[in-house]
């Protein structure tokens, strides 16, 4: 059994690869991360046996019986059933959509945008598809002028969409939300913390914060994880890590090393 002081499950979209990892987390008292994307799942994938909805429904389930230590982050995905379709039209389930978006209007006060803690001395900030500086400058509007802490600006996050899961006439978090960079399709100058590609993680100044080690999923990537220049991680690629008590990210396949740095070049091989 591993002993994770904190483990962290990527985008699940209807998948079952977190399935055992979660039972052992709970069974030693971890505190687990979900970076968001629940639904839709990809073409092929090996799913849930119980269907699409079982994963997100028992995460659902532990959130409420485990307030405290588990934290439900929302995707891109999760934006179109939770605001408007059009915020993530891709391998959107047209036939469900009423259903999820019931589920997550009623649960919306469980889920947030981006979680920050500290472990071992570091500080991680989790999110599905990490921060930008250039989407913070260029959002200035919500963001004010204090975009050089990440407190503030997480707190602008979390506090925005919570006002909304509250009262669905407040908005305003949701403009910034659905900026979409030109790696994506859009025509914003960066994605957002729910659209941001690997690729403007990769941009020279992209890292928001010096001194804030960012996990994220969003891009998948075909076998391993991506490390770039040691402040972000990039985790989609159907595993669960997990950090220990010393702050060392780690597979949950293979704990016994540390995540190291990937070719960049691997990266052309996303799925």
């Amino acid at each position: 059994m591993i002993r994770p002081r904190l483990l962290i499950l990527p985008d699940i979209h209807g998948r079952r690869f977190h399935c055992e990892a979660l039972k052992e987390a709970i069974a030693c008292g971890a505190d687990i991360i979900c970076l968001g994307d629940y639904l839709d799942p990809y073409w092929g994938d090996e799913l849930h046996e119980d269907g699409v909805f079982a994963p997100l429904k028992e995460l659902v389930e532990l959130k409420k019986a485990y307030p405290e230590h588990i934290h439900l982050l929302i995707g891109n995905h999760d934006s179109s059933y939770i605001y408007k379709s059009d915020m993530c039209e891709c391998r959107y389930d047209y036939k469900n959509a009423a259903f999820y978006r019931s589920f997550f209007r009623e649960n919306g006060d469980l889920f947030e945008l981006a979680y920050l803690t500290e472990i071992a001395g570091k500080r991680f900030l989790f999110s599905h598809a990490g921060i930008t500086r250039r989407w913070l400058t260029s959002n200035e509007g919500f963001f004010g002028k204090e975009i050089d802490n990440p407190e503030n600006v997480l707190a602008r996050l979390n506090n925005g969409y919570k006002n909304f899961a509250e009262d669905q006439t407040k908005e305003s978090v949701w403009y910034p939300l659905s900026n979409i960079g030109r790696a994506r399709g859009g025509w914003n100058i960066s994605g957002s913390i729910i659209w941001a590609d690997i690729c403007e993680h990769m941009a020279e100044g992209a890292a928001p914060w010096e001194d804030v080690i960012q996990i994220f999923g969003h891009t998948q990537l075909k076998l391993h994880p991506a490390r770039i220049a040691e402040r972000a991680y990039c985790l989609d690629c159907r595993q669960p890590f997990y950090i220990d008590e010393e702050g060392i990210l780690r597979s949950y396949y293979w704990d016994d090393k540390p995540i190291e740095a990937t070719d960049l070049l691997e990266l052309y091989g996303r799925r």
